[in-house]
């Protein structure tokens, strides 16, 4: 069988700083992953974190990003654009700055919940 999802039905979750999240996950009912597309406006920046057991696709739909990646003390910062994959695994810290309205899909694999670890 499959599931359907439209983004335009998504729930939406705000938060008091940074991109909004259109939850699709929810709405998928994946076992394995968990997707959700992120919102930015220009400027804003998610938190910076790492997960404690997800590897983290991102996919550029829509705008333009700066993407600082850090493990093992050594720092990168990409710019990265519409067609764009990034996989990134759990142990790397990362942020993503909009450097215009922009829109990312993000699939989390495994599906787990409350997987990401704040920077202290």
């Amino acid at each position: 069988m499959y599931t359907l999802a439209l983004l335009e039905h998504a729930d939406t979750e705000s938060f008091d700083e940074g991109p909004t999240r259109r939850a699709i996950d929810a709405d998928v009912e994946s076992a394995q992953m968990r997707p959700s597309v992120w919102e930015y406006e220009t400027g804003e920046k998610n938190v910076y974190h790492r997960q404690e057991q997800q590897e983290e696709l991102y996919v550029v739909l829509e705008g333009h990003f700066d993407v600082t990646i850090e493990r093992d003390d050594e720092r990168e910062v990409l710019e990265i654009r519409p067609g764009a994959f990034l996989l990134v695994p759990p142990s790397s810290w990362r942020q993503f700055e909009a450097l215009e309205p922009s829109r990312l899909l993000v699939v989390g694999a495994p599906n787990v919940a409350d997987d990401g670890i704040l920077e202290r």
